[in-house]
């Protein structure tokens, strides 16, 4: 007797699709949105941002009968460029006709959800890079788990600079980790966040700035360079959101879907507090060295 095998009835077994697809995995984008905006500053012309300095004078004795002598300091002024170097991104597809009408998939949608996270993660990439130039202020051990005391000194930095608030710190997932040992990191009475108000990307709050984790930050593990710093240390320029254009070709019967966006993702430096001074330094952030 024979019987119904897979291999007798292969041409009435069907194969099936999901009706979703394996989307690429989407890390958090958190920190470009933490840096200060000046995008207005450019989004209607210009290619150059100028940032003059302002010092501060001298406060001089005065002796009787003397007259005091005028004091003229020869300011200096920051530039910052854009687009920053590489700061023109873009993504581009062109989708057949053919294949739009056959799939069961909105490509066209698929292709503005990709191209909407790559712009917005090479930005997020763009910003943290900034954090490993910082030798100037710098603690902690590449390599090694954050320390209390490397939160504490960083705290004193700021303030021994008067740095304006709001402060925010961020770390990669490991020195997240490591931080998750100090009972004062992980008490609601620090400021943890508890797990239903909780943001994406938000660590909790501690020596008054509000903690942030990244796995976008610059470093090969096991090394990681973060950041504490007074958001007006680092700003953002947009001239152009990211952006989505379409255009159809008629002899190729398929639609073509670019997407770009021109910024600047830059470092100021703070003009220096002792009177007189001439001088402009990095004082309002600190790199965290740390694990990967």
């Amino acid at each position: 007797m024979a019987n119904v095998t897979i291999t007798t009835a292969a041409l009435d077994i069907d194969q099936v699709w999901s009706p979703e697809l394996n989307r690429a995995i989407q890390l958090d984008i958190v920190i470009a949105a933490l840096f200060d905006d000046k995008s207005a500053l450019v989004d209607q012309h210009g290619n150059t941002i100028n940032l003059p300095s302002r010092h501060n004078l001298t406060a001089n004795a005065k002796a009787a009968g003397a007259a005091l002598t005028p004091q003229a300091i020869t300011e200096t002024q920051q530039q910052f460029t854009l687009p920053m170097t590489n700061g023109h991104r873009a993504i581009a597809q062109e989708i057949e006709d053919i294949a739009e009408i056959q799939s069961r998939y909105d490509l066209r949608n698929e292709t503005t959800i990709a191209g909407a996270y790559a712009l917005a993660r090479q930005m997020d990439v763009d910003a943290g890079s900034l954090f490993s130039t910082n030798t100037t202020n710098t603690v902690g051990t590449l390599g090694a788990e954050l320390l209390d005391d490397n939160l504490i000194s960083s705290r004193t930095t700021l303030r021994n600079n008067a740095a304006p608030r709001p402060w925010y710190f961020a770390v990669s997932p490991a020195t997240y980790s490591g931080l998750l040992k100090l009972d004062k990191f992980v008490n609601q009475m620090y400021g943890a966040p508890d797990t239903e108000n909780i943001e994406e990307g938000q660590i909790g709050r501690i020596y008054g700035a509000d903690g942030y984790e990244s796995q976008l930050l610059t470093g090969t593990a096991p090394n990681s360079s973060g950041a504490f710093w007074s958001k007006s240390h680092y700003f953002k320029a947009l001239q152009r959101q990211p952006t989505t254009h379409t255009w159809y070709s008629p002899l190729d019967l398929a639609w073509v879907v670019t997407m770009d966006a021109i910024y600047g993702m830059f470092e100021r430096l703070e003009a220096d507090e002792a009177a007189a001074a001439t001088t402009n330094s990095i004082n309002w952030s600190v790199r965290l060295q740390s694990v990967k």
